[in-house]
């Protein structure tokens, strides 16, 4: 199935944005916040006075990475939270914990959908999903969904941000009939990835579309091309080429700085010109 995406533009270049806004009173998820531009994002929330929730896997590392953004900040709302993506019962834990006890959070202003991975062999969560489309698609499809409830009823407006980048700007092929990668002889863990982004993006359209007259906006955010944790990943002789070609890739179009990466998801987030703007794709 070929499949051609198309996203409204953006009125203003996200990588020329330097976000000013105080952000005091204002609350923010952000999933893998303890690298690449997950990190990023936390600490500029934070330097701007926002409650920031650390959504991640690994709580022993959000608890580091935590504690630098404090020192760094000055500003201790930030707190650690374990939601594993490919896990669903982590997601479910996750977001019980935020609607009840002594971890409910009384209001959500964004949520930035960040996590993501790739692999160079097929491995399979606990349900039997393909891993990299449960992180990359089905977990922030399910987190999105459980939280969707409490989003709507809230008064204030919501911004949900997909990272993404700009491969879903192209023609895609995408097996429907074996999208848990299950058929093919040899695993491509890129073509997996690129499948799994562009099923993001298929479905932060239709629910940009469904919300459209709700007080929740849904962006896409392009970071470009930056460090991140997806090439270490990569590892073993399959993945040899791609590795190499990703390098390329990113020589060739410029490889961003994450304090210049982060800005187009800012923009997306917390940016007054985008608080009635919904279906961006924001570059």
């Amino acid at each position: 199935m070929t499949i051609f995406l198309h996203f409204s533009c953006s009125t203003q270049s996200g990588t020329k944005y330097d976000l000013h806004e105080d952000l005091a009173g204002k609350t923010y998820i952000v999933t893998g916040a303890t690298s690449g531009i997950g990190q990023a994002t936390a600490e500029e929330l934070a330097k701007r006075n926002a409650r920031v929730i650390m959504a991640c896997r690994n709580r022993e590392k959000c608890v580091q990475v935590r504690r630098d953004i404090v020192l760094n900040t000055r500003n201790k709302q930030v707190y650690c939270r374990q939601c594993d993506l490919e896990d669903f019962d982590s997601i479910r834990t996750f977001v019980q914990k935020l609607s009840k006890g002594k971890f409910e959070l009384d209001r959500i202003d964004g949520i930035v959908h960040n996590a993501a991975m790739m692999q160079s062999e097929r491995h399979v969560n606990k349900d039997g999903i393909e891993k990299t489309i449960a992180t990359n698609h089905l977990g922030s499809f399910l987190l999105t969904g459980l939280l969707l409830d409490k989003l709507l009823n809230q008064t204030n407006p919501v911004r949900i941000v997909f990272l993404n980048s700009n491969i879903i700007d192209r023609k895609c092929d995408l097996n429907l009939g074996d999208f848990n990668s299950e058929g093919a002889k040899k695993f491509d863990g890129y073509e997996v990835y690129k499948h799994s982004k562009l099923a993001s993006a298929l479905f932060s359209k239709e629910l940009s579309e469904r919300l459209k007259e709700s007080n929740c906006n849904v962006i896409v955010a392009d970071p470009g091309r930056t460090k991140s944790n997806l090439s270490a990943q990569m590892d073993g002789q399959t993945f040899f080429l791609s590795r190499w070609l990703l390098k390329i890739v990113s020589f060739g179009m410029g490889e961003r700085r994450t304090e210049k990466a982060v800005r187009p998801v800012l923009y997306a987030l917390c940016d007054p010109e985008t608080v009635d703007e919904n279906g961006l794709f924001i570059e």
